[in-house]
């Protein structure tokens, strides 16, 4: 028995649409993780830098917690050349890129998933197309996804459940 092409194209279009949305959530957590990460290290650092005189004193005062300032100052210096080394900021900068390509993405074959639904009888040819355009697209993006350290196979297993979930209505 025959397979129909339109069913083909629904399938492959649901199977893109679920990469993608898992990707951009994936992108979105990433996101998060290194957003943490340099505003933690910008306030170590601002504390550490901007009180140093008046948060030194009260350390100084008080002889049970001398040795807390010079531990304080040397982590926020470790924090403040483990960001630069990371490149935090350009990571903040790819992944935010990523979030948005990823959704404008996702949009487009949403639309397209809607298309079908509406018209049933679609033009097999014209949507086999958008859809390969489609997958073309996001091959690209796939392309422009850097390793990354905060990565771990824990937030992906997280992520995809999350993902499940939320397509099963739960």
């Amino acid at each position: 028995m025959a397979t129909d092409p339109r069913d083909a194209i629904w399938n492959e279009a649901h199977h893109l649409q679920y990469n993608v949305s898992y990707t951009e959530d994936l992108e979105t957590a990433l996101l998060a993780r290194w957003v943490w990460l340099d505003s933690i290290t910008k306030i170590t650092v601002a504390i550490s830098s901007g009180g140093a005189a008046l948060t030194g004193l009260v350390f100084w005062k008080n002889s049970d917690y001398t040795f807390l300032w010079p531990l304080f100052t040397s982590v926020s210096a470790l924090l403040a050349i483990v960001s630069k080394e990371l490149s935090v900021a350009q990571r903040l900068k790819v992944h935010a890129t990523s979030v948005s390509t990823l959704a404008s993405l996702r949009a487009d074959i949403d639309s397209l998933i809607i298309r079908m639904k509406i018209n049933a009888g679609f033009s097999i040819a014209d949507f086999e197309e958008k859809l390969l355009a489609l997958r073309e697209r996001y091959k690209i993006d796939m392309a422009e996804f850097p390793y990354d350290l905060l990565l771990t196979e824990r937030l992906r297993v997280k992520t995809q459940q999350k993902l499940d979930a939320s397509r099963s209505g739960k």
